[in-house]
């Protein structure tokens, strides 16, 4: 039903005109107004499809609200009543663009004749709108099809370097929402709970952030996020921009949840670096109750991130008084990211951080090896390069894990055994905490375990099985893509058919077809 909005001082004639409309069942709803101000008041704030004026009324006339109505919205059909024929009346209404100009009394067929018409034509241009929606849909829908299927490659892609070389940055962001500049972040929860939400979860999570997003599934307990960059905002902006999206997610869905910001890419490789960084610091989020904000890389553009490296050392020495290596480990790693993307920490500096570290290893340790020690230091102090020194503390620290911990052997059966447990169980709701309960080892431990002997995340790796067992069943069954969702451990199709889609760049309808062809 379109609506009417009927304007005339002599409140008979509009009680004429509504009698006509209603006693031949016109599809309209009326609304009256006994003057221009009145009319021009109530169109300020409310949608008209049809505009059927007087011409002249006190004070503002038909012609003076029809003016004013052409400013504010083209496509109101603006209709004229007079009882006046004069020519100057019916040139300003051509020149007003109106559809018909009625004279008065007004005769009953010459009216239903020009509001039927008018009637069709506002059919038409909703016909026309539904269909320009229904190809935007679809337009769209190929956008996000081809900006999954270009994400999947950069973050699953084997073959990285030519990945990297063939995308240009400019590919890139023709996918997203005009941003300027985007950050990536991740969105982890240590339940399942991506494969849960509605359609309207993206929608509620932009207006969270207040800025533009782009969502990309990657498994039940992450998301990938492309979000709208600002130039001007700083660390602690994005620390109480992840601090607010983790209170609304324990308060709206009862979850804790992680999250983790990107610096500001630019180019294409960076998103398969920032990627992994992701996957290297919710390693440790173990150690941490409730939800908390990671970062990789610098913030801005223009600051490098600021670096407390006292903060973080005293870190490093909990963890070797825990004889926690595996969190030695991470949180070194983490540390000399943040150093080799700040060029001002001078190299001697950067000596005496690692050479602080092998003392703390060597004083914990029950077995004091000074020439191993000794060996060691004079190792930190002859390296010349960042980035030797850094492989250099790595190893250092993997020989301490190996002698606080098992041998290579029985961590080799470990993981043996997690990955044997993954593939015969992976139709079912299994964690990491499940995981690591069952071969006696803490989630922190387990996960950089894992990561350092099959070279993938534990969740990453449970996804490629799913996914690969999903590929195996279109390819070789004529099973019902719900069946096999199913069958592969995802209750919601929906989501299930948007996570292969992510993985392998192609709809499951169409992997079958294509795989059959």
């Amino acid at each position: 039903m379109y609506k009417l909005l009927l304007v005339d001082d002599e409140r008979f004639q509009r009680a004429g005109i509504k009698f006509i409309i209603e006693k031949y069942k016109l599809n309209l709803d009326v609304i009256e107004a006994g003057s221009g101000e009145k009319a021009w008041s109530y169109l300020q704030n409310h949608h008209v499809d049809i505009l059927l004026t007087d011409i002249r009324m006190k004070e503002m006339s038909g012609l003076q609200l029809a003016e004013r109505v052409r400013a504010l919205d083209k496509r109101i059909k603006v209709i004229f009543m007079s009882a006046y024929g004069e020519f100057e009346y019916a040139q300003q209404a051509i020149d007003l663009k109106a559809i018909k100009y009625i004279l008065k009394p007004v005769e009953v067929s010459e009216f239903l004749k020009v509001l039927s018409m008018v009637i069709e034509i506002c059919d038409h241009e909703q016909r026309a709108r539904e269909e320009t929606d229904r190809m935007q849909r679809i337009y769209g829908k190929g956008i996000r099809y081809e900006q999954q299927k270009l994400i999947s490659q950069l973050v699953h892609g084997h073959n990285s370097e030519s990945i990297d070389q063939m995308i240009d940055i400019s590919t890139i962001m023709c996918f997203f929402s005009n941003y300027d500049h985007f950050r990536m972040v991740i969105l982890d929860c240590s339940e399942r709970f991506f494969d849960q939400i509605d359609e309207d979860f993206e929608r509620e999570l932009s207006d969270q952030m207040q800025r533009q997003i782009d969502m990309i599934d990657l498994n039940e307990h992450q998301c990938l996020l492309f979000m709208e960059a600002f130039e001007e905002e700083s660390k602690s902006d994005l620390e109480a921009l992840g601090s607010r999206l983790i209170t609304w997610s324990y308060e709206q869905f009862g979850i804790d949840l992680y999250v983790a910001f990107s610096g500001t890419i630019q180019q294409a490789s960076q998103i398969r670096e920032a990627y992994n960084e992701f996957e290297m610091l919710l390693e440790s989020k173990f150690f941490y109750n409730q939800g908390v904000v990671f970062f990789t890389g610098a913030v801005s553009l223009h600051d490098q991130e600021e670096i407390n490296v006292e903060e973080m050392l005293q870190e490093i020495n909990r963890d070797v008084d825990r004889k926690d290596y595996s969190a030695v480990r991470v949180h070194f790693e983490r540390l000399a990211i943040l150093l080799q993307a700040n060029e001002q920490v001078s190299s001697i500096y950067l000596k005496y951080i690692c050479m602080e570290i092998v003392k703390k290893l060597i004083t914990s340790s029950p077995n004091r090896n000074s020439a191993n020690f000794k060996k060691n230091l004079e190792l930190v102090y002859n390296t010349n390069r960042l980035n030797d020194l850094i492989a250099l503390m790595i190893s250092i620290l993997e020989e301490n894990e190996c002698s606080g911990k098992a041998g290579d052997d029985s961590k080799r059966k470990v993981i043996a055994e997690v990955i044997h447990m993954i593939e015969t169980e992976y139709y079912r709701d299994i964690s990491v905490e499940e995981i690591a309960e069952r071969v006696y080892l803490s989630p922190n431990y387990l996960s950089h375990l894992f990561k350092k002997q099959a070279g993938v995340s534990i969740i990453k790796y449970i996804t490629s099985v799913r996914m690969e067992r999903a590929k195996d069943l279109l390819q070789n069954t004529n099973k019902k893509i719900a069946d096999i969702s199913e069958e592969t451990g995802y209750r919601n199709v929906a989501y299930f058919c948007s996570l292969f889609k992510t993985y392998f760049g192609i709809a499951p309808t169409q992997f079958r077809e294509e795989s059959k062809a």
